[in-house]
């Protein structure tokens, strides 16, 4: 059985690409809502993720990922520039194969999220990257931050809940309330 992988950003004219060679129709599924959609084979140019980076993807281990095409003309790069939406859903599947190179199937692995496209020319070729990540990744300040007593008076003023929390170390109890 043969493998690719197949990607599509959900923009509002969605971009969909495959490892293979040529062009590759895809039947809707709850995924693809368009019947037929044509999905652009990227072959060797498109650098996109192993079995292995998905496999991490499933297990939690990867947080972000990027996706890069290199040799992009220049159409294409200036179409992706127009079309890129920050936050737009980018789904990553497998599409399997049998020994003839009919498609079995489409299984979808993973939803990231699209958080940057950067266009840049490397070794005379035109390389766009897109910079994606799970949506519990941002780059926003820790949780755990919002525990102390200033970052909750800048929150909420009136609110003293977290004031005893500096007084907090290992080994010690301490009775939150109005006791406490």
């Amino acid at each position: 059985m043969n493998r690719d992988i197949i990607i599509r950003i959900g923009t509002p004219s969605p971009a969909r690409l495959w490892t293979g060679a040529g062009n590759l129709r895809v039947a809707a599924d709850n995924v693809e809502p368009l019947d037929g959609a044509t999905y652009l084979g990227g072959g060797r140019l498109l650098e996109a993720l192993t079995d292995m980076e998905i496999e991490q993807l499933i297990n939690g281990d990867a947080a972000r990922l990027d996706l890069t095409v290199s040799g992009a003309s220049p159409e294409t790069a200036r179409d992706a520039k127009a079309e890129f939406v920050a936050g737009s859903p980018v789904d990553i599947g497998v599409v399997e194969f049998d020994d003839l190179w009919q498609m079995l199937s489409v299984t979808w692995q993973a939803r990231y999220r699209a958080d940057k496209l950067s266009i840049n020319r490397q070794e005379g070729q035109r390389v766009i990257s897109l910079s994606m990540g799970s949506d519990d990744t941002g780059r926003s300040r820790n949780p755990n931050s919002y525990w102390t007593p200033a970052d909750q008076a800048r929150r909420s003023p009136d609110d003293l809940i977290f004031d005893h929390v500096p007084s907090i170390n290992a080994g010690t109890s301490r009775i939150f309330g109005p006791n406490g």
